[in-house]
């Protein structure tokens, strides 16, 4: 698992905030629709479904995103071609873009960012590189050689059943003079066999719940 963080201005505010917003998030004993936020969180991985939590605590507002890699990548693996890679590439970068995945009723300042993506894609030059300096060091030893490389594939092949089902999770904390009244998720066009995405949200006014989806993308939150 891969963390980026990216913090903006007010950057320990946020900080703050984001901490209070996650107690909020995990402590909060209500029901959305008979459903347990909590539930909601830990319900199974499905392609084609996303998840969104909105939590608002006084001006600061916190938006968590969870979707599936297959969905996000159009493949559910550790990129392995320049292509794969350079998707994957992209799409972290787009994940740090607020502004290209939702459209909100007022202005409001991004805080903080949190990025955590499945899979940590190392530098295969370097690693070739040591590979090479060990050969020829090691030339006698091609059969510890062998057998060191059917556990790597074996290692390799039990990684890859491991990050089976994955998902990209961002969270997003911002500032906002005034209460959000809409919110639009516009990133679906960027994901097309994302199929819909459940939302819940908990503001000081009030709780709800709806399904979002290409078609209908907006959501309207009673404050």
């Amino acid at each position: 698992m891969k963390t980026i963080s990216v913090k903006w201005k007010g950057s320990q505010k946020g900080l703050r905030a984001s901490s209070a917003l996650l107690k909020v998030g995990a402590l909060v004993g209500l029901n959305l629709v008979g459903i347990s936020i909590s539930a909601i969180h830990a319900a199974p991985h499905t392609h084609g479904e996303g998840k969104l939590q909105i939590l608002q605590a006084g001006s600061e507002w916190q938006f968590v995103l969870q979707l599936p890699v297959a969905d996000v990548l159009g493949f559910e693996y550790m990129p392995n071609t320049a292509n794969e890679k350079k998707r994957y590439q992209n799409m972290q970068e787009l994940f740090l873009r607020f502004d290209d995945i939702f459209t909100l009723s007022n202005t409001c300042e991004l805080l903080d960012t949190t990025l955590e993506s499945p899979w940590e894609i190392a530098d295969k030059h370097d690693e070739h590189d040591e590979h090479d300096e060990h050969d020829e060091h090691d030339e006698h030893d091609e059969h510890d050689e062998h057998d060191e490389h059917d556990e790597h594939e074996s290692g390799h092949e039990s990684d890859i059943h491991h990050n089976t089902h994955s998902d990209f999770r961002i969270a997003y904390l911002l500032s906002c003079q005034e209460p959000l009244k809409r919110i639009e998720m516009t990133g679906f066009t960027y994901w097309p066999s994302l199929q819909h995405v459940n939302a819940i949200w908990v503001t000081n006014e009030g709780q709800g719940a709806m399904e979002i989806t290409p078609s209908q993308p907006r959501l309207s939150i009673n404050n």
